[in-house]
């Protein structure tokens, strides 16, 4: 059975900044994650960077029979086509030279944003954190299901993933 990975790249309008996120689960169970804040960029190319950093954990952590699911068509677009126009050519070359791998299986599929809240939320979660791409063992608070108790004392000072993801939803890339 493969291994699914849900990427995501939010984008901040506001700020011109954006995020990556990534869910990689076998049988429906947390395997490994990611997020992290890659600073200046437009929606595009943080799609880019989600697929990029998703594919390299995969690789690197020798989960080479893979499903990818990534919500922005044109993403795909640009890594199936050539166009040297694009000016991040060489973070496409990376994609392409990862997707070139010695794979047992790997597929790329387009989901759309309702399947892919797990992976919106962790790169929601990251926009505007410094530090760069961490890697996670365990699922992050910022998408726990769990349901705070009226007696929990939730930080109000963060929004609800709920919040997050109806928020960055509208910076998406279609």
């Amino acid at each position: 059975m493969a291994y699914k990975l849900n990427v995501k790249g939010v984008y901040d309008r506001a700020t011109r900044s954006a995020s990556v996120g990534g869910i990689m689960k076998k049988n429906g169970r947390w395997v490994r994650g990611l997020g992290g804040y890659i600073g200046l960029a437009d929606p595009v190319t943080a799609e880019l960077w989600a697929i990029y950093y998703g594919l390299k954990m995969a690789w690197e952590r020798n989960k080479i029979n893979l499903v990818v699911f990534y919500e922005c068509r044109e993403a795909i677009t640009i890594i199936r086509n050539d166009d040297p126009s694009y000016p991040m050519t060489m973070l496409v070359d990376m994609i392409r030279m990862l997707l070139g791998e010695n794979w047992t299986s790997v597929d790329i599929q387009h989901t759309h944003a309702d399947a892919n809240g797990g992976a919106n939320a962790v790169a929601g979660y990251y926009l505007g954190h410094e530090g760069g791409i961490r890697e996670m063992d365990e699922p992050p608070e910022a998408i726990s299901h769990q349901k705070p108790s009226a007696t929990s004392s939730k930080d109000s000072s963060k929004p609800s993933t709920k919040f997050m993801f109806l928020c960055f939803q509208k910076f998406e890339c279609n």
